[in-house]
């Protein structure tokens, strides 16, 4: 169920980057309806319970400790145990500065430096030479897209900087998307293995470049089909069979209306209509990321769940005064769940087949790390010879074939 746990994480972040650039225009437009939601009933409350026992400080030392976990962390490309102890024994000095902290210009110069020396003195210690990629890594993540980021939500929020250490229930919401964000961006930097943060930048734009690329030839490749189908039928159907399939096309896109309209009023009732928006813009445009849609046999039966199924996640989604990222989360959620419902079929494998197709059938077998992985992707990737493969790996060429032939029994079974 949670194997492309990393895949769901990722494509929630690319929506949330469109979105939240979206969400920007339309507020430099005069479309103001991202302000902070703080008088929300749930959020007052909280802000009551933390107010009364003085929690607030726990809330800044945890996000506080957390930001400076993964800074320091992708500044020295780091994750450890070791660095959790040594940036929770720096936590004071950091509270102590932030504390301090003002608008003016030296303690913002203060802010983009004191991390990046905490960061050095762990390199001096562990006898780790200061680089280039730690400066640039530093100057990327921290400086700029932080800063970036900070600007968005301030602007969007309609803020001030001055408040936000004075107001928990304003601190909250211009930290919570910041917070999930970040936490995101340092688990994909160091699961996806990046040597820079410039690497996970361009690796990041590349995707949605490509992904974009194949989603346009995706649909005019359909297109045409269509055009070509429906040329070829032209001339063999009757009369009656047009006007069947034209009053078909008719009651199936009034079908579509009405149950998406039926999603908006029960949206409209609950007053979460543009959270119901968000959620079903993420869901419909990441419907395929994961695999094949997943579709009921009977219509009413899809009819019904789809409507449960949404009404739900409105109830459970924060408003948007609140995050603009919980709605994403929970669209592109129901994507991905939604995806493994779908039985899949296995093909075996073939040489000339795609990456994506052959990581997405043989993983089901074999380890990625492991030697008849390295085998099959060499055979039918690369296209090498069995002859060249079994002096590579020192087996006979019967024994190359043997592996090959057993990892695509494996992958039959999965069919049965």
């Amino acid at each position: 169920m949670f194997k492309d746990y990393d895949k769901y994480l990722s494509t929630s972040l690319k929506v949330y980057s469109f979105v939240l650039l979206l969400v920007l225009i339309l507020k430099i437009v005069g479309l103001d309806y991202f302000g902070m939601d703080v008088n929300n009933p749930a959020l007052l409350n909280l802000n009551k319970f933390i107010t009364n026992y003085h929690l607030e400080n726990i809330w800044y030392g945890f996000t506080l400790y957390v930001y400076a976990y993964i800074i320091i962390g992708i500044t020295i490309n780091e994750n450890s145990k070791r660095l959790v102890l040594y940036v929770l024994a720096f936590l004071p000095i950091i509270i102590f500065l932030q504390s301090i902290k003002t608008g003016s210009l030296i303690f913002v110069l203060m802010d983009f430096t004191y991390l990046f020396l905490i960061a050095v003195i762990y390199l001096l210690i562990t006898k780790q030479k200061v680089k280039k990629v730690n400066v640039s890594n530093y100057i990327v993540f921290f400086i700029v897209i932080n800063t970036i980021l900070q600007a968005i939500s301030i602007m969007l929020r309609n803020g001030k900087v001055e408040i936000l250490m004075n107001n928990f229930v304003v601190n909250f919401i211009y930290n919570l998307d910041y917070f999930i964000m970040m936490l995101i961006m340092h688990h994909l930097y160091f699961k996806k293995g990046c040597d820079s943060v410039c690497q996970m930048v361009v690796s990041f734009s590349s995707q949605k470049l490509t992904s974009l690329k194949k989603s346009l030839t995706r649909l005019l490749k359909r297109s045409q089909n269509k055009k070509n189908n429906k040329k070829k039928a032209k001339d063999n159907r009757t009369k009656t069979e047009k006007i069947s399939d034209r009053i078909y096309i008719v009651l199936s896109i009034f079908w579509n209306l009405f149950t998406l309209l039926l999603v908006f009023f029960i949206a409209f009732i609950n007053d979460s209509i543009i959270e119901c928006i968000f959620i079903c813009f993420s869901f419909w445009v990441t419907k395929t990321v994961f695999g094949k849609a997943f579709h009921f046999e009977s219509v009413i039966t899809c009819f019904i769940v789809s409507n449960v199924t949404y009404f739900i996640l409105n109830k459970i989604t924060t408003p948007l005064g609140i995050s603009i990222f919980i709605p994403i989360l929970l669209g592109v959620g129901l994507s991905y769940v939604t995806s493994k419902l779908v039985k899949k079929s296995y093909k075996s494998l073939y040489r000339g087949m795609p990456i994506e197709q052959f990581d997405e059938t043989i993983l089901n077998v074999v380890d990625k790390n492991s030697t008849k992985y390295n085998i099959c992707y060499e055979f039918y990737i690369d296209k090498i010879s069995d002859v060249s493969l079994s002096f590579k790996y020192n087996y006979s060429v019967a024994g190359i074939r043997k592996i090959r032939d057993r990892v695509n029994e494996k992958i039959k079974k999965l069919n049965s």
